[in-house]
């Protein structure tokens, strides 16, 4: 199966967006502080979000954005960190001036974020401004926060709290025209071929991509009737159970699937991590992890588990 943030890389990954997701980010020498993201869009490598709290006006006539790119699935962050120099790297976070009248931006710094939130690096940006690409995430953010040149809009609105908001349809007009086709094309297929155990994991997954779990949840049900020991499916629909906060079932399908294969090292992580970040069960988790380590010891994912042990000595904070 493609890999993807939680579970579809098998993993769950820190930096998966719930909209609206509360981050608390631990930085050096500065105050600790909350920030509201709100899902903006995907590329091929990142989730990307947009902080509210950040809009602002700067000295020059442009807007002061940032913005958080959270690596897609394990694959990508490995990607990132090399590109990056540091194996810890989780996310980042990009702050850019943007001149809504140029259409121009300036990148003005790259902050690397490890698994607990504390920066580990800030690099500058450059002090030359550059075009906004068509169609590139800040292409997405400058049709966001900008003044409308036109003044009817008609119900769409002009309130970027209405723009930001998260829907429940594939005309969800944050998605991509990639996704959209995906969607559609996938649910064309569940039309056509209802008993086609890999159309409802397709749609599962398209609905998985795009942020949406109930759709995503509804999907998997109609594949795992039909398929009722597939640990992947039960992997993802569990990653979805936890996106809307629901840890019992979230828990059961990961139990499940490990009973079905107790070697299941997605399993085993997802179960740890559950355990010790949102149920604060310490003992469990570390007892599910020394069981993943004993299968898997020399992989990125091991090294992770074992610092998420380290951390247990001190209390855990999540990542």
């Amino acid at each position: 199966m493609k890999t993807q943030t939680i579970s579809r890389t098998g993993m769950l990954l820190p930096g998966l967006l719930i909209i609206p997701l509360l981050v608390i980010c631990v930085f050096p020498d500065e105050p600790v502080h909350a920030a509201q993201w709100h899902r903006l869009t995907r590329t091929a490598r990142y989730q990307v979000a947009l902080e509210m709290e950040s809009l602002q006006q700067s000295d020059d006539p442009s807007l002061t954005v940032l913005l958080q790119f959270t690596p897609q699935g394990e694959a990508e962050r490995l990607a990132a960190a090399e590109r990056y120099g540091h194996k810890q790297y989780a996310l980042h976070l990009e702050q850019h001036g943007i001149d809504c009248n140029e259409r121009t931006y300036r990148l003005e710094y790259v902050d690397i974020l490890g698994w607990r939130g504390n920066r580990l690096a800030r690099i500058p940006g450059g002090s030359h401004k550059e075009s906004i690409a068509p169609d590139s995430v800040l292409d997405r953010v400058a049709d966001l926060v900008c003044p409308e040149e036109e003044a009817d809009q008609g119900e769409e609105g002009d309130d970027l709290a209405v723009g930001m908001a998260a829907t429940s349809s594939p005309n969800d007009p944050l998605l991509s025209r990639e996704m959209l086709q995906r969607i559609n094309d996938a649910q064309g297929r569940t039309n056509s071929q209802p008993e086609d155990v890999d159309a409802w994991v397709e749609l599962g997954n398209a609905w998985y991509d795009a942020d949406m779990p109930e759709q995503a949840i509804q999907a998997y049900d109609r594949a795992l009737a039909l398929k009722a020991d597939d640990t992947d499916v039960l992997n993802d629909q569990g990653a979805m159970f936890r996106q809307k906060g629901d840890t019992a079932r979230a828990l059961a399908n990961f139990e499940k699937a490990l009973a079905i294969d107790p070697g299941n090292l997605e399993s085993l992580y997802n179960l740890g991590y559950v355990y010790a970040f949102d149920l604060n069960r310490i003992d469990r988790a570390r007892e599910i992890w020394q069981r993943y380590l004993s299968l898997d010891s020399t992989s990125e994912t091991a090294d992770q588990i074992r610092s998420f042990i380290t951390q247990q000595g001190q209390g855990v904070e999540k990542p």
